[in-house]
């Protein structure tokens, strides 16, 4: 049996892990992973847990590390089976998080990965690569172009040798930092975050023009900040129908945001969209209004249309530029995730709308 730790490392590694899961810049809702590999466990975030709750509940998981590590290098390891690695001594009813296999294929003591929105900013571009030669310069990180995360994402980090980086950027989707303590960790994602343009301004979260008959539509007004600029900022509006761009946007979303006019049939028709399963129409953009959100959409839909807000603003204010999409089959393979719906499970009941 596989003892809780118990030293100072331990309550370092929960502080980081709260602190940073707190922060809507670098993880929305039940987004991000953090690790610790301590007397042959690998220590992870479970799949579907908050993060900023480390230090509230037991939310990390153990596992067998040198046995996960060594199917990752061997190639052969079939997702199903990372649950089967858990070690007794955690918290029951939990699964490790599906991106495990990335943290044992790297071999510092400490691995942060977080959807730091100034990061996706610069992934979801065409000329990604490039841009972050240019910022980066002088640190040890490596490009990794978009894969599906979990066991394929892990597969390419292997071959293309991201384990000897102390810094991962995962195209469209987000940043990895690794050190041999918490604190390095976090200092690299500091770092990182600095050098890629760092937080964009708030802006108000109330809706500039109520709208009528909403109560009985499923919907009610988003309260994010920034949130309505997605349609009243005609810059933002151009971009915002289409949220392929990273994997948690199209797991919470769908892969596009709907765009209505207002109008007498506008209570209508956001009904029949609520009708529809979710993540699909979970938010919604009414034309000189704002946005909606699904009143039964998962618990961290609020904190991801936050997240959502950053990622496109901050890469207008890096100048713009060509973004790269998912494909129709792309999307379809997130939205059809065994890993994913798991995930979505344990965030269903309705959203907190008051982020």
């Amino acid at each position: 049996m596989v003892a809780l730790p118990n030293d100072p490392l331990w309550q370092e590694f929960l502080a980081a892990s709260a602190r940073i899961g707190g922060d809507i810049g670098l993880v929305q809702g039940a987004g991000g992973n953090t690790s610790l590999k301590q007397d042959g466990a690998l220590w992870i975030k479970a799949s579907g847990t908050w993060l900023a709750e480390a230090e509230a509940r037991p939310i990390m998981v153990p596992l067998d590390l040198p046995a996960l590590r060594a199917r990752v290098m061997a190639g052969d390891l079939v997702e199903a089976e990372v649950a089967g690695m858990t070690l007794p001594g955690g918290p029951a009813g939990l699964r490790a998080s599906v991106e495990a296999p990335f943290h044992a294929l790297i071999p510092a003591r400490c691995v942060m990965h977080v959807h730091c929105t100034d990061t996706i900013a610069m992934a979801i571009r065409e000329d990604a690569e490039a841009q972050l030669r240019k910022r980066l310069q002088g640190l040890n990180w490596h490009w990794q172009p978009y894969v599906k995360p979990g066991v394929p994402l892990t597969n390419a980090m292997r071959d293309g040798g991201a384990a000897g980086a102390d810094i991962v950027i995962l195209g469209n989707h987000g940043l990895i930092a690794s050190a041999d303590t918490p604190a390095g960790a976090r200092a690299l994602l500091t770092e990182v975050r600095a050098r890629l343009g760092g937080p964009v301004a708030a802006t108000s979260s109330v809706m500039v023009a109520p709208l009528q008959g909403l109560s009985s539509t499923g919907y009610v007004p988003a309260t994010v900040p920034g949130g309505h600029d997605l349609v009243l900022d005609p810059d933002l509006r151009a971009l915002a129908g289409n949220c392929a761009i990273a994997p948690d946007f199209v797991v919470f979303f769908g892969p596009n945001i709907p765009i209505l006019t207002p109008g007498p049939d506008l209570p209508a028709r956001l009904s029949a969209l609520a009708a529809q399963p979710l993540p699909r129409h979970a938010v919604v953009l009414v034309e000189g209004h704002g946005a909606l959100i699904r009143a039964n959409a998962m618990r961290g839909t609020a904190e991801l249309l936050a997240g959502y807000v950053q990622v496109l603003k901050r890469h207008l204010a890096n100048g713009g530029g060509a973004i790269r999409h998912f494909t129709p089959a792309e999307s379809a393979e997130l939205l059809n995730w065994d890993a994913e719906k798991y995930r979505q499970a344990m965030n269903s009941g309705g959203a907190d709308v008051a982020s």
